[in-house]
């Protein structure tokens, strides 16, 4: 009894003290909520060019002069060998992504991401450990998954005057965080703050083993053009929800951008409940994984978000990812059951004002994978060059 009262109590403080955003305070300064100083970038492209986007998009910037000493060596993934030099392994990225669907929706965005990771590449130039831990077989894949939420969010961020803060839920290592360090504008973000329940406690020295390692972002802290913070929260957590909003969303000094990909089971949920009770959240994009486990359905439970509710034995199923492999029944036979839920998970976006809320079907899987729904949700008064983006893109051939 008393080890499970000392259990309690250590996950408790664990909830409390993780609400505070963790740089390493003994290595980097404080990051300060108040916006960078002036002054916007643009993303330079690799070498060879993928499919542009339509007339009247941005365009990429020339590309810089690539380096003539290479480092050797650099695991690249299952696409292809190890690549010597800056030239060659962005020619290989530019040639995976010519593979990647919605070229004429997204080319300038896959454009930009691939710059992005070379300068990635570049930044982490002499610590090739480091640079093998993140650039795993995945990386393009998640470069053409985030595709719609970077577009979505270039989108909306131009059109405010007034910086925002990014909070990336569930965020993992933070490959979307750290590309939208490199392709948002400077002026026009606070800062970008990756939250996982996985990460270090705020204070900590060192990560455990099954922490997430956060050299990559805290060993170039002032590298990275939009500043990036980690925060440890467990969204299932109501004190370390309380938490994150009392220090990190009260403290934000503008609107903030939600944004939830890859969130599985109940995460979804826990999502739409942050943006919807928040009144700093203002814009949300939410993109389903898994679905609910059974021990839903069997709990007879009703799912409640924001004004809407559905019964879980429509939504929930015993599949999901171990690693990168399935397991569960077949994928094709719980299609369904994802469809439904990604339509009872738009309509609890439960919105202020004028808002606006859609669900998208972008195709960012063609392998097997059916998770192509993309939930955008925002507040009062709806941006128009965020609506009327999504809707030039979503006419586009895939």
């Amino acid at each position: 009894m008393l080890m499970k009262l000392r259990s309690w109590l250590l996950s408790a403080w664990t909830s409390v003290v993780g609400a505070f955003v963790s740089p390493r305070t003994n290595k980097v300064p404080k990051p300060a909520l108040a916006a960078e100083p002036a002054g916007t970038r643009t993303a330079a492209a690799p070498q060879t060019a993928l499919a542009a986007e339509t007339a009247g998009t941005r365009t990429a910037a020339p590309q810089e002069e690539l380096p003539g000493d290479g480092w050797a060596t650099t695991r690249t993934g299952a696409a292809g060998p190890d690549l010597d030099g800056e030239a060659a392994f962005a020619d290989w990225l530019d040639k995976a992504l010519r593979g990647a669907p919605n070229q004429a929706a997204y080319g300038q965005t896959y454009l930009d991401s691939a710059a992005a990771v070379v300068r990635w590449r570049r930044r982490y130039r002499g610590n090739p450990k480091l640079w093998n831990r993140l650039m795993k077989d995945k990386v393009v894949k998640e470069l053409i998954e985030c595709a719609p939420v970077v577009a979505a969010c270039r989108d909306y961020v131009d059109a405010h005057t007034t910086p925002v803060t990014v909070v990336d839920l569930c965020s993992g290592k933070g490959y979307l965080a750290m590309l939208l360090s490199e392709l948002l504008p400077k002026d026009k973000v606070s800062r970008i703050v990756l939250v996982d329940k996985a990460w270090p406690l705020n204070g900590q020295d060192e990560p455990l083993p099954h922490q997430i390692n956060w050299d990559h972002i805290y060993d170039y802290y002032e590298d990275w053009p939009i500043t990036l913070t980690t925060s440890k929260q467990d969204l299932k957590c109501k004190s370390s929800v309380r938490g994150m909003k009392r220090r990190i969303l009260d403290e934000a000094p503008g609107d903030i951008v939600v944004l939830a990909v890859h969130l599985c089971g109940t995460l979804s949920l826990k999502a739409l409940d942050l943006f919807n009770s928040h009144e700093k959240c203002s814009f949300l994009v939410l993109k389903p994984c898994c679905l609910p486990g059974l021990v839903h359905s069997k709990r007879d439970e009703v799912f409640v978000v924001g004004d809407h509710s559905f019964d879980s034995k429509e939504v929930c199923s015993n599949g999901r990812f171990k690693g990168n492999v399935w397991k569960g029944p077949p994928r094709h036979l719980i299609r369904g059951k994802f469809e439904r839920w990604a339509r009872n998970l738009e309509r609890g976006a439960k919105l202020r004002g004028d808002g606006v809320r859609r669900l998208e079907n972008i195709t960012v899987q063609t392998e097997g994978g059916f998770q192509n729904a993309f939930i955008f949700a925002e507040h009062d008064v709806p941006t128009a060059p965020l609506w009327d983006g999504l809707a030039r893109r979503g006419r586009m051939p895939a």
